[in-house]
């Protein structure tokens, strides 16, 4: 059930981005002929724009008290992008293009969360988030079977730019929507209203965008460094660096990934097929997440779901090793689409969980520069992650790349336990009471 109807103008932006997220790398692989280091090259400019977008743009949101027409701005200047893309392809063209749809990505990302939060009563506002969760879980699911028909229909590499007409279509079906129903509402909250609501903490930050919750202060960076070197036996400083860890892990394989798929033989349709393994076990845990944290605050979920990614990276590592005969054909497909399923549904159930313990940990701290600074190594891991992949790749094999996340994945493991315990040490009695709030 969805919690307004409104709320439905989110589902084809969530499609149109989706399929372009895929189409990205096939374009570069398939029809511009590169590699993986341009795939590399295009990954580390979008996510280098990402972290000076997302604190503008979040300044914008709270100066101006705009909610509406940074949703219709976002939405419009996805669609420059795919209408650029789709009549003047070119290398140096997706290049820039990417970097510029990573400067109007985070436009609408604090807005579309404090919609949600003044337009509801405190009592409906789970459900909302909730419904907006699912809805734009399910846009992405319905994306990627729209590239995935397209390119069945069209097979040949040189019909793939076609799909960013589609994808032109359903953006600016978003934006039309915008305009007839979504409306700014009379009171206004600032960013730092997310930070007292679990599960609007949570939604915003499954948007992997960094999230600024107000600009840094002089002096952040030194008192940052002062407070870590305080807290470095404590759970935050821990869950940051498992958090940085698996953000970096995560952006080297998947960087390489879609590379690697071309290169053992899956044409565009099989990829795209393998993509959608992954958006639909996401669709199927994440509604389970939340229950599977409520036990222990999801201190077991969050080891769970980063050990699962690990394996998930042993197996594809090791795949990646064997000779292309024992990997070919429908056992290639076969075996990817179990992976990458699995990967999905993992990072389903750590993102709940990680946002969760995060929430809990800032009950007694300074949230909005806790999360600020969490955002800052989120970006970073971002792009030394995707930057490394490239280089790693091409000069050593995918497999080395996969083995190296990998490596880098079990590194948090361990971190996160400990976490666990400096927690447990600090607050032995009545822990989880401050977890979940006793309302919104």
């Amino acid at each position: 059930m969805v919690a307004a109807p409104w709320l439905l103008v989110f589902v084809p932006a969530s499609a149109a981005t989706s399929a372009f997220g895929v189409a990205l790398p096939l374009l570069i692989l398939f029809t511009l002929h590169s590699g993986v280091v341009e795939v590399a090259l295009a990954t580390t400019l979008y996510n280098s724009a990402l972290i000076p977008a997302a604190f503008l743009w979040g300044v914008v949101c709270d100066r101006l008290q705009l909610r509406a027409p940074l949703v219709l701005l976002n939405y419009l200047g996805f669609s420059m992008v795919f209408l650029v893309l789709a009549l003047t392809l070119s290398l140096p063209t997706l290049l820039l293009a990417y970097a510029a749809y990573g400067l109007v990505a985070p436009s609408s990302a604090a807005a579309s969360n404090l919609l949600i939060l003044e337009r509801f009563p405190p009592e409906h506002r789970p459900m909302a988030f909730s419904s907006f969760q699912e809805l734009s879980t399910l846009g992405g699911v319905a994306g990627i079977l729209i590239g995935f028909t397209w390119v069945i229909l069209h097979p040949e590499p040189s019909a793939l730019p076609g799909l960013l007409y589609l994808t032109l279509g359903l953006a600016l079906a978003s934006a039309l929507g915008v305009v007839l129903f979504v409306h700014d509402p009379p009171r206004r909250l600032t960013r730092q209203a997310i930070l007292r609501h679990p599960e609007s903490l949570v939604s915003r930050l499954f948007t992997s965008i960094p999230f600024f919750p107000h600009r840094p202060a002089p002096g952040f960076w030194a008192r940052a460094s002062r407070w870590l070197r305080q807290e470095a036996t404590h759970e935050i400083p821990l869950i940051l660096v498992a958090v940085f860890l698996f953000n970096t892990a995560s952006n080297l394989f998947n960087t390489s990934y879609v590379p690697y798929l071309q290169a053992i033989g899956l044409t565009s349709a099989a990829i795209f097929l393998v993509n959608l393994s992954n958006n639909s076990a996401q669709v199927m845990v994440y509604p389970f997440s939340g229950p599977a944290c409520q036990r222990d605050g999801g201190e077991r979920a969050v080891v769970g779901a980063t050990g699962v990614r690990a394996i998930g990276y042993a197996a594809t590592g090791l795949l990646a090793i064997l000779p292309l005969v024992w990997l070919s054909g429908g056992a290639a497909l076969g075996a990817n689409l179990v992976i990458f399923g699995v990967l999905g549904g993992a990072i389903a159930l750590y993102g709940t969980a990680s946002s969760l313990l995060l929430f809990r940990s800032m009950q007694r701290q300074r949230a909005g520069g806790l999360l600020g600074f969490n955002s800052a190594l989120g970006g970073l891991a971002a792009v030394l992650g995707s930057a490394a992949s490239g280089v790693v790749s091409v000069h050593f094999g995918f497999a080395v790349t996969f083995l190296l996340s990998l490596g880098v994945m079990a590194v948090s493991v361990p971190i996160w336990v400990a976490a666990r315990k400096a927690w447990k040490t600090r607050h032995p009695k009545g822990a989880q009471e401050t977890f979940y709030p006793s309302g919104p």
